[in-house]
């Protein structure tokens, strides 16, 4: 599983962050997660697990200030991969 997570700058308010996974072979995706500074601000649960996933959310985060995003895939076999991205 690979998952990414980037952030920029909204120009109305707070921070656009893009969300995205891809499997490796052998491998769905059943559950996506973002959290933005420990808040839960997605969570889907996939009926037809996946093998690519992306969302952006808008507008999240504080500005200025410290951010901390965390993305939580679960796999079809129940195993999570993380990837965290901080920024201030």
């Amino acid at each position: 599983m690979t998952p990414a997570l980037s952030h920029q700058k909204n120009p109305l308010i707070g921070w656009d962050i893009t969300a995205s996974a891809k499997v490796d072979k052998d491998e769905k995706i059943a559950r996506a997660q973002i959290l933005v500074n420990d808040s839960s601000e997605y969570d889907e649960t996939f009926d037809s697990p996946l093998s690519s996933w992306q969302k952006q959310l808008t507008q999240k985060g504080e500005y200025p200030g410290d951010n901390t995003v965390r993305l939580v895939i679960t796999s079809d076999t129940g195993g999570d991969t993380e990837a965290e991205d901080s920024w201030g």
